[in-house]
């Protein structure tokens, strides 16, 4: 999503089976359990990821965090165009380097995110003159120095990032489609990345492809279409950025039909956001849907053939670290509190996890 880009309990279950009289004083008066905190990377029967910064990953608390429930990070912004490029077109590596030594010294898979963005227009490629060979040559330049500065170490990229329109309708225009052409500099950015680390999985990945059944569509023939092209689209990524009013069942329908492509999966970037959800709502109706979004988009990944299975990537662990809550202050859209500890959601997860 935009840079730098929500949890069941059985209790009501259990408390409705209850008798009256004593005994039961007796069991109501008990403490109530602690949620379960196994690591949810031992538990899931496929790489759990989220998403870090560097300057984060300095704070013993979330680096603990991290190290401790994932086995996968994505650097929130800092492998972007915004980041690396500077004004006068040099590159600057210092902070992806530094969550690449953290995955690494913690023997934890990194992906990167992201090498061509709609979104993005760093001056020093605006800069240059209209020579299409020039262009061409500073974004070959560009892949191939970010994508081989990580080779062997990043187990895949988002290459295009988001190149469906909101509306779902067309694909979006940018600095790069209209120097390159639509479809070429996506399936250029496909092969020079492929070149330059040919181990890499290369992904499409994208947002709202849940909510808006049309975007999903755009989505997969743009899919088709590189593939056609003979681009080295290795998987498919789909953000899950959502509310908590989102429908029952989306989640699974969508996940379901983007598995039709027969390519690896990215569950890329999840959260359930609860201030988003528009009108009045009661906060704990909206934190049940929450939990309960959360336990459908693990039922569904692990649903998937294991070979289907690429990771399942949490945007952020801790709702303090949420890109949304940099807006929204009093949004709860991660399984883990502002102080990193563990929120029902997090059992919800766990249990869709274990099956």
């Amino acid at each position: 999503m935009a840079s730098g880009a929500a949890d069941w309990s059985r209790r009501g279950v259990l408390a409705s089976a209850l008798a009256l009289g004593a005994c039961d004083r007796a069991i109501a008066s008990k403490p109530k359990p602690e949620l379960p905190i196994a690591p949810l990377r031992s538990v899931a029967p496929f790489p759990i990821g989220t998403a870090v910064m560097a300057q984060r990953l300095q704070d013993p608390a979330f680096a603990g965090l991290v190290a401790a429930q994932a086995s996968q990070v994505t650097p929130e912004f800092e492998m972007k165009m915004e980041y690396i490029v500077q004004p006068d077109g040099s590159f600057r590596f210092d902070a992806p380097d530094a969550i690449a030594a953290f995955a690494r010294d913690n023997r934890i898979r990194l992906f990167g995110h992201c090498l061509v963005w709609y979104a993005e227009k760093p001056p020093a490629f605006e800069q240059l003159d209209q020579n299409r060979v020039s262009f061409r040559d500073a974004y070959v330049n560009y892949i191939t120095a970010v994508v081989g500065r990580y080779r062997g170490q990043a187990v895949g990229w988002d290459v295009v990032n988001e190149a469906i329109a909101e509306d779902g309708g067309e694909w979006r225009s940018s600095l790069w489609s209209q120097r390159l052409g639509g479809l070429e500099h996506m399936r250029l950015a496909y092969e020079v990345a492929h070149q330059a680390d040919p181990g890499a999985r290369l992904f499409l990945n994208d947002y709202y492809l849940e909510k808006i059944p049309g975007k999903r569509a755009s989505f997969m023939r743009l899919a088709e279409a590189l593939l056609k092209a003979g681009a080295p689209l290795g998987g498919i990524g789909t953000q899950t950025h959502i509310d908590a009013d989102l429908p029952a069942g989306a989640i699974s329908a969508a996940i379901k039909e983007l598995a039709t492509l027969g390519l690896p999966i990215h569950l890329s970037e999840m959260d359930v956001s609860i201030a988003r959800v528009q009108g009045f709502h009661r906060p704990d109706v909206l934190e049940q849907r929450q939990r309960e979004l959360y336990a459908e988009a693990a039922h569904a990944f692990c649903e998937l053939p294991p070979q289907q299975r690429f990771a399942f990537s949490l945007w952020s662990l801790r709702d303090s670290d949420s890109w949304i809550v940099r807006d929204l202050p009093s949004d709860t859209p991660n399984l883990f509190d502002a102080n990193g500890a563990p929120k029902p959601a997090l059992g919800a997860f766990e249990a869709a996890l274990r099956g």
